[in-house]
């Protein structure tokens, strides 16, 4: 029997070819799974070739949610995974599917909604994505062969989820106090909100730097694990900075 708790979400972002998409459907249904969302895809979820594939999962294609901007597919969670093939130039915590399911077994999780990001079949997330993820999941493989098929990669880490909800359920923790994290629309909010202000005073000072320094500030918010009420106390912050520099004299 699975025990209760929150079921992860399969995002899949630019996914190219219909086969992989029928074939993450039925893996997802092989473990459980069953909210699956597509970030501008290339190939369309009733394609009869990805209908084929999903062997019975038709009902996941069905329902599919399909977005045109990453912001919009993670906006109602509040922690989303990243999934890559190896370690990015950035300060990113890197988890196996072994360890991001201890990971979520903690009390925090077992309310929140969370997604696990999976990229292009040909090239894999970009930074700019993975800069947008709270944390990133690396499945361990042979360095001397190390491509996976994307609906092998959803299978590793949908069969981990599966096996820790499989077994008797959570046993039950003291929470010390009750704090909610915020959800990636409001994650969003904040740093159009710091984006803007930054813009406002110049901060970039060479605006051909700014894509990379935007990034690293993004992917520094993102991995903190903030909460809804220290978004709330960021952007007072932020602005209260913001009306203290338009009072001073030129």
């Amino acid at each position: 029997m699975l025990a209760v708790g929150v079921k992860p979400i399969i995002i899949l972002v630019e996914t190219q070819l219909p086969e992989n998409l029928g074939s993450v459907a039925r893996v997802m249904a092989n473990f459980g799974l069953s909210k699956l969302r597509l970030v501008k895809p290339q190939a369309q979820p009733l394609d009869p070739k990805a209908i084929a594939l999903s062997v019975g999962a038709f009902d996941i294609l069905d329902d599919v949610i399909i977005t045109e901007n990453f912001e919009e597919a993670v906006a109602d969670l509040n922690y989303v995974f990243a999934t890559t093939a190896y370690q990015r130039d950035m300060i990113k915590a890197y988890e196996t599917p072994k360890t991001f399911v201890d990971l979520i077994k903690k009390p925090e999780f077992q309310e929140e909604r969370f997604g696990i990001v999976f990229g292009p079949e040909r090239t894999g997330l970009t930074n700019d994505y993975m800069a947008r993820c709270h944390k990133a999941i690396t499945i361990p493989v042979n360095p001397d062969f190390s491509s996976l098929n994307l609906a092998q990669a959803v299978s590793v880490i949908a069969y981990e989820w599966f096996q820790s909800q499989s077994s008797q359920a959570l046993k039950a923790c003291i929470q010390l106090g009750k704090t909610t994290l915020a959800t990636q629309g409001q994650m969003n909010g904040f740093l159009n909100l710091l984006e803007k202000n930054l813009d406002q005073t110049n901060f970039w000072r060479v605006s051909t730097k700014k894509p990379i320094m935007w990034r690293n500030l993004q992917n520094l918010f993102t991995r903190l694990d903030l909460t809804q009420q220290d978004l709330k106390t960021l952007c007072g912050v932020v602005d209260a900075l913001s009306k203290s520099l338009d009072k001073k004299p030129d």
